[in-house]
């Protein structure tokens, strides 16, 4: 897994600090990095992109990694991290809550939040992991919370298996060519939901069937398909697939979330890409607001600010 590398020690100058800033940007999206002792200030990062998914294998030390409200507000998109620590722990501060992550457990974590990490112990913190979009997570269960975390040295199987499917990916990763290595992140993601996410869901309907599961997903692809047309509604979505209106709220409402929300979030996802999308470079950003099913262009852009920190033309000029 050498796609990409850089390595930084304690000896370096400002100059190489800012390149290690700039690498661990690329690498994760922009981040700020506050030196510590500076004898001990020390970084390696190597990391793959297979398709949607990136491979990294990240260590540093000395020094405390800091996304600001400013540094999400320029991330492309919404992605988590699931890693499996390898030194540490990392003491991690978000929200006025803290916590840590060391050997002995696998977290997932939303890195699309503003958050310090700040890497403690001799050896400092190191981690493999697998970054992903949101999207990859709530196409298999919507309610994925920032953050989780499941210990592998108690005896537990989830944990064991998730750990051990992880060192085997990244043994492998290099004699794998890109389209098995992306299928085998998938199966990673389904491993996830199933071992991390879905457990820890406290507001999980007992309801939630294996049947309302799959009810959900297949309204959830026929919004996607049919996000251009405006007058796209819960009882549109019922009729194509099948459903009454009532149920269609109930199984959403089971994954904790109504139909009109997801409906509205699409819509923003869908215009966020066309926006950075060249070959749409010469239509206007009203257009392709309709284009992706919103009546009103003042509504959308009053929406699509709220949720990723700019106009829809400040977005589209980053592209």
């Amino acid at each position: 897994m050498s796609d990409t590398e850089f390595a930084i020690s304690g000896t370096a100058g400002a100059e190489r600090c800012e390149q290690w800033r700039a690498a661990l940007s690329d690498a994760f999206g922009p981040f700020e990095v506050h030196q510590g002792h500076a004898g001990r200030f020390a970084g390696h990062v190597r990391y793959a992109r297979r398709a949607s998914l990136q491979f990294n294998d990240l260590h540093y030390q000395g020094q405390k990694l800091e996304r600001t409200a400013g540094n999400v507000s320029h991330l492309d998109q919404e992605f988590y991290t699931f890693g499996l620590p390898l030194a540490g722990p990392l003491a991690v501060q978000r929200q006025g809550r803290e916590f840590q992550v060391e050997p002995g457990c696998v977290y997932l974590m939303n890195q699309s939040l503003p958050y310090q990490a700040t890497a403690l112990g001799a050896e400092g913190y190191r981690s493999l992991s697998v970054s992903f979009p949101r999207s990859a997570l709530s196409q298999r269960d919507s309610r994925i919370e920032p953050f989780y975390k499941l210990r592998v040295d108690d005896g537990t199987p989830r944990g064991a298996m998730l750990a051990s499917y992880m060192d085997h990916l990244f043994k492998g990763l290099d004699g794998w060519t890109a389209a098995e290595a992306a299928e085998l992140g998938e199966r990673l993601i389904d491993l996830i939901v199933l071992f991390l996410v879905q457990p820890g869901q406290s507001h999980a309907s007992a309801s939630d069937s294996s049947v309302t599961v799959a009810h959900r997903q297949r309204a959830m692809a026929y919004i996607r398909q049919h996000l251009a047309d405006p007058a796209l509604s819960p009882q549109r979505v019922a009729q194509g697939c099948g459903l009454s209106v009532a149920y269609l709220h109930r199984i959403f409402q089971a994954g904790g979330v109504s139909v009109e929300s997801f409906v509205f979030d699409q819509r923003l996802e869908r215009c966020r890409d066309l926006l950075l999308n060249p070959a749409q470079r010469h239509r206007g950003i009203a257009e392709l607001a309709y284009q992706a099913g919103f009546a009103h262009p003042s509504h959308f852009s009053r929406l699509f600010k709220q949720r990723f920190g700019m106009s829809p033309r400040e977005w589209r000029a980053r592209g």
